[in-house]
């Protein structure tokens, strides 16, 4: 299927993204316009696409929006060939309502999809109606057009590439600069040099970290990717495994090393009952000078509402190496969204095209008018505020992924995570006991 003309697309610099980069979205989207009345837009001869039918969801508008501009430029020739229909439905309803279009064999080209039933061992997936997207790319010639770390994310939470990355965010480290001048502070790249810094902080008065306790992956992102820089990226994975155990000494060391920042009174009081509003408004109104969050903060940063300190205050790092670990600092915990996956049925040339398209131009036209990153090389160059550049060029350096704390585990162990979270950092529980409690919601999700 490659072509030549895919072959010898131009590469422009990366971009840069313009000062509309202030609307960065951590959820799916979804377009706010109706679909057309074939919901498969399949083709009875040949069970191939007759219309670029995509089912999403009303909650957020985002790529429908962008496809549809794309539509009608960038995309236009593919759109001739195969018309761009869009249709939405509430995020409650796509558990039920995917599974059984798959069951009926009436999905549409592009859908949102379930995770559990899209990722590897899941019946959509093991059924076979998920397009590869992998092997499509790369047969298609436009694999490089992909972020390597927005692949490689796709593959380490699903298992395989089953959504295309029309999202794309990192977490790392937001941080005051001014406070961090005022104490002498430089950026740290190492744990000590962190612990470091809070400390100093400390020393001077001010607030070093802020977490919600009542979120509490604003809390267990510290362990997660400790032990991905202490153990490397499939530290979780071998807890899976059965190879690890949280109890084991070097995870361990991970829980009393985040327990420790608690024990020190790095997050303040009242970090178990904080919720992320108040974190968010403490970091922004200058009172804290660290806090854990997504790429998606930057909407928060450029909101003048929230941030009334400006965005030049503000600054975003990776988190630390754990010295003398076999994790990489470039290494990034991120996600891509809701998986947006496509029918391999309904897969022709025509859809092909129309991948190509996306591939080529999505990364640069949603960050020029939506001002949003997405897993997508920006070919085209954009202009873009410092920090959003920063960001962005982060992004297309990052090499892996590193998985978040309670994905690769059941709900059992995704509540005993999250309720303790907030007592391991305020000395109610403490880290061999949160490790027993991780043990044994194990054992219970069977």
């Amino acid at each position: 299927m490659p072509r030549s003309s895919r072959l010898m697309r131009r590469r422009f610099a990366p971009a840069v993204a313009g000062a509309a980069a202030l609307a960065l979205i951590a959820t799916a989207c979804g377009p706010a316009d109706g679909g057309g009345s074939d919901p498969t837009g399949g083709d009875s001869a040949d069970g191939g696409a007759t219309e670029f039918s995509f089912l999403t969801i009303t909650e957020n508008p985002q790529i429908g929006e962008e496809l549809t501009r794309l539509s009608e430029g960038a995309c236009a020739d593919a759109n001739a060939a195969l018309p761009l229909s869009i249709e939405s439905i509430a995020q409650a309803e796509v558990n039920n309502r995917v599974p059984l279009l798959a069951s009926q064999e009436a999905l549409p080209v592009m859908f949102i999809s379930p995770t559990t039933e899209s990722k590897v061992g899941g019946d959509m997936y093991e059924s076979g109606a998920l397009l590869d997207l992998e092997t499509t790319f790369d047969e298609l010639g436009i694999m490089d057009n992909v972020l390597p770390a927005a692949a490689e994310t796709v593959k380490t939470i699903y298992g395989s590439m089953v959504s295309i990355p029309f999202q794309y965010n990192v977490e790392g480290f937001w941080y005051n600069k001014d406070l961090f001048e005022a104490n002498g502070i430089e950026v740290p790249t190492t744990w000590e040099d962190f612990k470091a810094a809070a400390a100093t902080l400390d020393t001077a008065g001010v607030q070093p970290l802020t977490a919600a306790g009542t979120q509490g992956w604003t809390i267990t992102r510290y362990l997660s990717t400790y032990l991905a820089r202490s153990q490397g990226v499939d530290a979780l994975q071998n807890v899976v495994d059965g190879n690890a155990s949280f109890s084991d000494p070097e995870y361990l060391t991970a829980i009393e090393e985040v327990s420790s920042l608690g024990e020190a009174g790095y997050f303040g009081e009242g970090v178990t009952s904080r919720d992320i509003d108040t974190v968010t408004s403490q970091f922004f109104a200058g009172n804290v000078g660290m806090m854990y969050n997504g790429s998606w903060t930057l909407s928060s940063v450029y909101d003048e509402a929230q941030n009334p300190l400006g965005p030049d205050s503000f600054g975003f790092f990776p988190f630390p190496e754990v010295e003398g670990g076999s994790g990489s600092i470039s290494d990034y915990p991120a996600n891509t969204g809701t998986v947006t996956a496509l029918s391999a049925d309904l897969y022709n040339d025509k859809v092909g095209d129309w991948l190509v398209c996306i591939a080529e131009n999505y990364g640069s036209s949603l960050m020029e008018n939506q001002g949003a990153i997405s897993g997508f090389v920006q070919n085209t160059e954009v202009e873009t505020p410092e920090l959003v550049s920063e960001i962005v060029t982060q992004m297309e350096s990052a090499t892996g992924a590193v998985i978040w704390f309670e994905a690769p585990f059941g709900a059992r162990f995704g509540d005993a995570a999250g309720t303790n979270a907030g007592p391991l950092l305020d000395g109610g529980i403490t880290p061999e006991d949160y490790a027993a409690v991780l043990e044994e919601a194990i054992a219970a999700d069977g």
